[in-house]
């Protein structure tokens, strides 16, 4: 899948921002939602809206419509000015190709955190809509994602509007994240249900840091059984620490024992990306943060410009290679050529540390 032009550098800088206890920088589960919505979308349509995913034409590439939706932006300020707060909600704006030959335009809307405030949700749906109608002249079909529950008014899917012989009725498709069947998400083999599995379990397991661990162990194992591919593994694997979010204070038990588990399913040779190894992606992205930083798609994070992707690249491979990982799976993890990684490695046997 394609998307539009990289972010501008402000927010870049906005997505860098990771985590919120500790000393550590805010969570930023809106960036961990549109990742991985962009990476699984077909899957996501499998799921949610199976009737279109059957007009699919899967010959053809879902193309994401970043520009689009920027240009939207004068228009969904807040009162008061400036932006609005993209911390609130996730907006992917996709071009999807039909076996008909045409194609439609999908807006998602990711409702993250509950954190709805006083804004009226439908409504906001409803001006989208017609926003992008108006200026693209071309119908759009919508989907909302609720990550935690808003009241019912909020969640109906439905807005109207009615005043002096003129009535307005606009409904769409609301899809809760924090209810389903854990039984049947368990044994699912689309990629998106297992991510609905975990942000279901990150609402159930709010408050518990033994309960989340115990949910992670678990969905770990049933990752490890997926025929999926490393990096569909790594990104879920990323997304579900990320949304579960056991405490990341490493003088803590819980937190110890679910390295311990990391480190357990490296050395049996079916670990996917670590905490460890996200470490050694953070590095990368310091070395290139002045060159602009980008959330990734297939890869965990990648950095924006060319000087930055590379040194992104190369430091994560070389912690990699000191945790011991197939060459092939570090190759498909970073981006880099296996010859790349090679040489890498040879460079790291060859050097000999200069005598004192």
């Amino acid at each position: 899948m394609k998307r539009g032009k990289a972010m501008n550098h402000e927010e870049n800088k906005r997505e860098l921002r990771y985590g919120e206890k500790h000393g550590s920088e805010p969570r930023r589960d809106d960036l961990l939602w549109k990742d991985l919505l962009a990476r699984f979308f077909v899957p996501m349509l499998h799921s949610l809206l199976p009737d279109l995913a059957r007009d699919i034409d899967g010959k053809r590439e879902v193309i994401f419509l970043d520009k689009e939706l920027r240009r939207l932006a004068r228009f969904t300020r807040k009162p008061e000015g400036g932006e609005p707060d993209e911390n609130r909600f996730v907006d992917l704006l996709a071009d999807v190709p039909l076996r008909s030959g045409e194609n439609t335009w999908i807006l998602l809307h990711a409702e993250v955190q509950g954190r709805g405030g006083n804004e009226d949700f439908p409504l906001r749906m409803h001006r989208y809509r017609g926003l992008l109608e108006g200026r693209y002249r071309r119908p759009v079909i919508a989907l909302a994602l609720l990550i935690e529950p808003l009241s019912k008014a909020q969640s109906s899917g439905t807005y109207r509007w009615e005043g002096y012989g003129t009535r307005v009725s606009y409904e769409f498709p609301v899809f809760r994240i924090f209810e389903g069947d854990e039984e049947t998400l368990k044994t699912s083999e689309n990629p998106f249900d297992w991510a609905h599995l975990a942000g279901l379990r990150a609402w159930k397991s709010r408050g518990s840091e033994a309960r989340k661990l115990d949910y992670l162990k678990e969905m770990l194992e049933l990752l490890d059984e997926r025929g999926w591919s490393h990096a569909d593994k790594a990104q879920l694997l990323v997304f579900m620490e990320g949304v579960i979010h056991l405490t990341e204070d490493e003088s803590s038990r819980e937190y110890e024992e679910w390295e311990n588990a990391l480190e357990q399913a490296k050395e049996a040779g079916r670990m996917y990306v670590s905490i460890m190894e996200r470490k050694g992606i953070e590095k990368g992205i310091q070395l290139g943060r002045t060159e602009g930083i980008q959330l990734g798609e297939a890869r965990g994070i990648q950095l924006g410009k060319t000087e930055g992707i590379q040194l992104g690249k190369m430091e994560t491979a070389r912690n990699l290679l000191r945790m011991g990982l197939d060459l092939a799976r570090i190759a498909e993890a970073t981006g880099l050529t296996l010859e790349k990684v090679k040489a890498l490695k040879n460079m790291k046997q060859n050097y000999t540390a200069p005598q004192k």
